[in-house]
């Protein structure tokens, strides 16, 4: 799946660390994976290939996503379900995406990639170093 990247679009910042080796991982996986589908993007590939990049990137956020809840449920992290509700609204709306993707009801566009890496660093700057802290503290 690896392809040689024109331009990234998501830039991994030592302010996303979050501290906890396993996450920090795992999101800089994402954002090579954001990068790999915009290069594919940017470059036209064919179907197959960006079907295979997208489904790739929906499998990675749900596999980190269950990392984090675990994290979470482990030390009864108070602000669990509302964090999950995130989670759960990222995931439906990339498998709604890889569905009408895989139907050929839409294209995979410069505009996802880039919602992708702004949901990507808003949420690792906000809600995860807030539940990174919480852990820290306990």
């Amino acid at each position: 799946m690896t392809l040689t990247l024109t331009k990234p679009i998501a830039y991994w910042h030592s302010d996303y660390e979050t501290g906890n080796l396993q996450v920090d991982q795992e999101h800089q996986e994402l954002f090579e994976i954001v990068n790999v589908l915009h290069d594919a993007v940017v470059t036209k590939q064919d179907f197959d290939t960006t079907y295979e990049i997208l489904n790739r990137l929906a499998s990675h956020t749900v596999e980190h996503f269950q990392t984090e809840e675990a994290l979470m449920l482990s030390v009864n992290y108070p602000d669990y379900e509302r964090h999950k509700q995130t989670h759960d609204h990222l995931v439906n709306k990339v498998s709604h995406l890889l569905k009408k993707f895989r139907d050929r009801d839409t294209a995979i566009t410069t505009d996802i990639t880039q919602f992708l890496t702004e949901w990507l660093s808003h949420h690792i700057k906000g809600e995860d170093q807030k539940m990174i802290r919480f852990f820290q503290n306990k």
